[in-house]
């Protein structure tokens, strides 16, 4: 238990750039990608919660100390 507690206080950073990305991702989805649904990744909203949520790792990580 004391290891989960310590990587979550490392990574919280990149994992609250996951959940917000994720959060992003399905509101755009919710905006736009109803209406534009002939890109794949604005059709289904699953896909845009996981191209957010990677997104927001990454620029999570790269913000990280």
């Amino acid at each position: 238990m004391k290891t989960l507690f310590l990587f979550l206080r490392r990574n919280m950073i990149p994992l609250l750039g996951m959940i917000l990305g994720a959060i992003a991702g399905y509101f755009y989805w919710q905006n736009y990608g109803i209406y534009d649904g002939t890109f794949g990744f604005s059709s289904e909203w699953w896909a845009n919660c996981i191209y957010g949520l990677l997104l927001g790792g990454l620029i999570g990580s790269l913000i990280r100390k």
